[in-house]
């Protein structure tokens, strides 16, 4: 009897220790820079979207680079400068002074580039100008997408973080349970232990989740260009149940407005403008100069000249030619490019789909089904360990049945946001509709 006694008293002792420990669980990663960061206003996804769009340093950067790249037409529309040369005739070799010669000359030249080639180069330049604007809208449908999954990832681990507490509670109540029933020789040393085992390891799996929520923290905090370690306030509740459009309308739209497919079609008309400035190519380019020659102790005299370029001489001719056959080759390689990048997005729009589906399926189906089921079957259980009619293992296993349903519903929930990003980023807009309703949280 005095053995049994002092080992309930250690065993006590033991989850004394383990209580204070895990009373300490959800602060102690708060005096380091892994901290929770849960302190600042609210904060919903539209909102980070927003806040992204219109800050995030990426885009800026882009945008900066598109203001530079508009600049460009405007210059192919203006001749080349004009040169200028001053040359000296007969200069005697036995003197170094320049002013002991007979004749000076003094020339300007002028290209005469044609107009019709000027406004051509001048369209390739815009069609660069609208692909720089596409290149924005395609790295701002990413941000979209790395915004939404750094938001799933923060609002799943704190959700994760809020079902072990709840669990933590929940093995303290039984260990404490167990700790009487061996006080009073109606259960083994064995159950006590396994309680604080338990204990210990949704322990393990809150420090695990508080370093994954402040990493997620830190990454959302960056994507809107905050400091790593700004407070991120309370967040939306996913969404459980949105209506979608069917998956062939979604690949409709997807064709007609998704930036990247916008691109590649922009690609074509580059590469046929660059064909059409090679082509012009072959007619020839004028030039006009003129000077005055002044002859010391002499009237001076007036020069003027005018020239072309001969682009289809035989020796030049072929370099032309290869430019073009080029040229032609790059418009079917664009047009190749179109058709596989709209066979890209149909798929890439089908799979978002399916999986949107799927994990909206399967979060239906754990709160509506699994997640009761499990706590019926936990408290059964409870019932039957309080009656000696269950051990301490059954309990334990129940639980983490319970614990582990209510996080694959949080964890689908986030797949389904996960999905709905990359099915908006497939189709190139937004298609989710007042119809998105809030999850309602499980017990």
């Amino acid at each position: 009897m005095t053995r049994r006694l002092l080992v309930s008293g250690l065993l006590c002792f033991s989850l004394q220790v383990d209580r204070a420990v895990m009373a300490q669980a959800p602060d102690h990663l708060r005096s380091a820079d892994l901290r929770r960061v849960d302190e600042g206003p609210p904060l919903t996804l539209s909102g980070a979207i927003q806040e992204a769009l219109s800050r995030n340093p990426m885009l800026i950067a882009l945008r900066r680079q598109f203001d530079a790249v508009r600049h460009r037409p405007a210059q192919e529309r203006f001749l080349m400068p004009p040169s200028f040369e001053a040359q000296i005739w007969q200069w005697p070799v036995d003197t170094i002074n320049p002013l002991n010669t007979n004749m000076y000359m003094f020339t300007m030249r002028q290209e005469l580039r044609g107009r019709d080639k000027r406004h051509l180069a001048a369209a390739v330049a815009e069609k660069d100008v609208e692909l720089t604007a596409a290149e924005i809208a395609l790295r701002a449908r990413d941000v979209v997408r790395e915004v939404t999954r750094a938001y799933a990832d923060l609002a799943l681990a704190r959700r994760a973080i809020d079902i072990h507490l709840e669990s933590v509670g929940l093995l303290r109540q039984f260990a404490d349970l167990s700790s009487v029933k061996y006080a009073a020789g109606r259960t083994s040393q064995q159950d006590v232990l396994r309680s604080v085992v338990n204990l210990s390891t949704l322990h393990e799996e809150l420090v695990m989740h508080e370093e994954s929520e402040a990493g997620a923290a830190a990454r959302l905090n960056t994507l809107l260009d905050r400091d790593p370690q700004s407070p991120v306030g309370p967040l939306a509740e996913p969404r459980e149940d949105v209506a979608l459009p069917a998956s062939a309308e979604l690949q409709r739209l997807a064709i007609e407005q998704q930036p990247e497919l916008r691109a590649a079609r922009l690609g074509v008309e580059r590469a046929q403008a660059a064909l059409a400035v090679v082509d012009r190519e072959y007619r020839p380019d004028f030039f006009v100069g003129g000077g005055y020659m002044l002859t010391p102790r002499q009237a001076g005299a007036w020069t003027a000249s005018v020239g072309m370029t001969w682009p289809n001489a035989p020796w030049s001719r072929g370099r032309l030619d290869a430019r073009k056959a080029e040229a032609a080759a790059d418009v079917e390689a664009a047009a190749a490019r179109v058709h596989a990048t709209e066979r890209g997005i149909q798929l890439a729009v089908h799979d978002a789909y399916v999986r949107a589906i799927a994990s909206g399926r399967r979060a239906l189906l754990l709160r509506g089904t699994i997640v009761p089921q499990s706590v019926q079957t936990l408290e059964v259980s409870r019932v039957a360990y309080q009656t000696d009619r269950a051990d301490l293992r059954a309990l334990i296993d129940n639980q983490r049945t319970l614990l582990d349903a209510r996080l694959n519903y949080y964890r689908a929930l986030s797949d389904r946001e996960l999905a709905l990003a990359d099915l908006e980023r497939a189709v190139g807009a937004a298609i989710l509709g007042a119809s998105a309703a809030p999850v309602t949280e499980v017990k």
